[in-house]
């Protein structure tokens, strides 16, 4: 009798883990940030860039974002999003500058919030590599307004 009970056990305990898989299967679509992603050169970037897009508009939740990697001196043009940005600072160190302000040293574990319409770039510093988490939220509001590249005198000026 005890057998049989834990046999019954076993096989509700497996049941119970399938339905749960087939649950997850059916409400969530999951993808990794671990890959390095596309190797970007050219472009809207100067240098090398990687980009694993992490979440896509497809995805039907008005927000797109990324994991972008700069090898050290790569970065964004100058660009503008209708709906904001949010970049999480997971890895290293680099530069944000808001058109008319000083640049930034952004490093792991910082926040920035652009706000909407707001010109500004980013990139990797001169010698470290930078890792972020690039969000866009309220895309319905349109997607990255790209601009001209970020000319050297400008990403120097912060020496």
């Amino acid at each position: 009798m005890k057998q049989l009970l834990i046999t019954l056990l076993f096989f509700v305990a497996l049941s119970i883990q399938a339905m749960a898989q087939t649950d997850a299967d059916e409400h969530y679509n999951m993808t990794s940030i671990l890959p390095e992603g596309n190797e970007i050169s050219g472009g809207n970037f100067t240098g090398t860039v990687w980009v694993n897009m992490i979440i896509q508009p497809d995805d039907n939740l008005n927000t797109n974002g990324g994991k972008v990697k700069f090898e050290p001196k790569a970065r964004s043009n100058w660009h503008s999003h209708p709906g904001g940005q949010i970049l999480i600072v997971t890895d290293g160190t680099g530069y944000h500058q808001i058109e008319g302000k000083p640049i930034q040293v952004i490093q792991e574990g910082d926040v920035i919030k652009v706000p909407a319409d707001t010109k500004h770039w980013h990139g990797a510093s001169h010698e470290h590599s930078m890792t972020h988490t690039a969000i866009g939220p309220n895309l319905d509001k349109g997607g990255a307004q790209w601009a001209e590249p970020v000319s050297d005198g400008e990403y120097n000026s912060i020496n």
